[in-house]
């Protein structure tokens, strides 16, 4: 298998927002508890990152081999592009399990069961994604559960591991990882939908019923404006509330241009015109609103030296 392919089938450029979910925990350990375990953490990202390639290899491999439309085999998946062998695929995909297995046996030793249970739910969930008897992606669920999963277990996996160690991870801490991690998963959420609207001819096709399919493409799109000022409003209100650092509130500077970012797509759902400008625009807000919370954290530490 050539780099570039492995890059594509692995869609390497989705990690960003491993590393970003990393740095909103460290960010959360700070501002609360001004500590934060980086060798539990690091460790986690590790596997994290492999894991998510590892989930992605498997998505393309089950939506080529599940696929009923040969115009979609031909054209559009990646490993009929390429005319990739599917042994050979599986062979990497199961390949790369050798790195999450070892990280997270280690992890698990150094923590508790907790752990265990919480990377089966994450891996079960994205494999379930397009395996299993009935794939999440051909439900109307999958879109809420990708989102949670991405935008809410995985930053509470990572403060989970960086915290227990030092005694500080308790109740009070999951809900408030998860209150803040809300703007990001609607956020997420309104990619995924986003993602299947322009997928709809296709998914039916392959007898893929999505939200999208089950509501309609307008109704679809009302339902995507609504999420985008949901994350919208939850921001200042977070910060107003001291959820997140009063620095946050600075993220609403980027509104009006995300909000322009966002037309071109309402008028016309083309994956690969408009959609682009979607995705780009949904990782700018997340990438802005973590980036404020950690320069929330920087000030809490420097504060706590004065």
């Amino acid at each position: 298998m050539s780099r570039k392919l492995f890059v594509e089938l692995s869609e390497m450029k989705t990690t960003v927002l491993d590393i970003l979910w990393f740095i909103l925990a460290v960010s959360y350990a700070y501002l609360k508890f001004n500590t934060f375990n980086f060798i539990n953490g690091v460790l986690a990202l590790i596997a994290v990152l492999f894991i998510h390639l590892i989930i992605n290899f498997h998505n393309n491999y089950m939506d080529y081999r599940n696929s009923k439309d040969l115009d979609y085999r031909q054209k559009t998946s990646t490993i009929g592009i390429n005319r990739e062998s599917l042994a050979v695929v599986k062979k990497w995909m199961y390949g790369l399990t050798i790195f999450p297995l070892l990280i997270g046996a280690f992890l698990v030793y150094r923590s508790s069961w907790l752990t265990l249970v919480i990377g089966v739910i994450l891996v079960g969930i994205g494999l379930l994604y397009s395996g299993g008897p009935k794939p999440l992606n051909s439900t109307m669920f999958g879109e809420i559960v990708v989102a949670i999963a991405i935008s809410i277990f995985v930053p509470l996996i990572y403060s989970y591991l960086g915290l227990i160690g030092i005694g500080k991870f308790d109740s009070s801490s999951v809900i408030d990882i998860v209150i803040i991690c809300l703007p990001n998963t609607f956020a997420i959420f309104a990619a995924q939908l986003c993602n299947n609207i322009c997928d709809l001819e296709s998914d039916v096709k392959n007898g893929r019923h999505t939200l999208v399919y089950r509501i309609g493409k307008t109704n679809a799109l009302s339902l995507f404006k609504a999420s985008w000022a949901l994350t919208f409003l939850l921001i200042p209100i977070l910060a107003l509330l001291q959820v997140v650092p009063y620095i946050t509130l600075l993220a609403i500077l980027l509104y009006p241009f995300i909000w322009d970012k966002f037309q071109p797509f309402l008028k016309e759902q083309v994956k690969t015109q408009t959609y682009p400008l979607v995705i780009k625009a949904v990782t700018l807000l997340v990438t802005v609103y973590i980036f404020l919370i950690a320069v929330g954290a920087i000030e809490n530490i420097l504060r706590s030296y004065l």
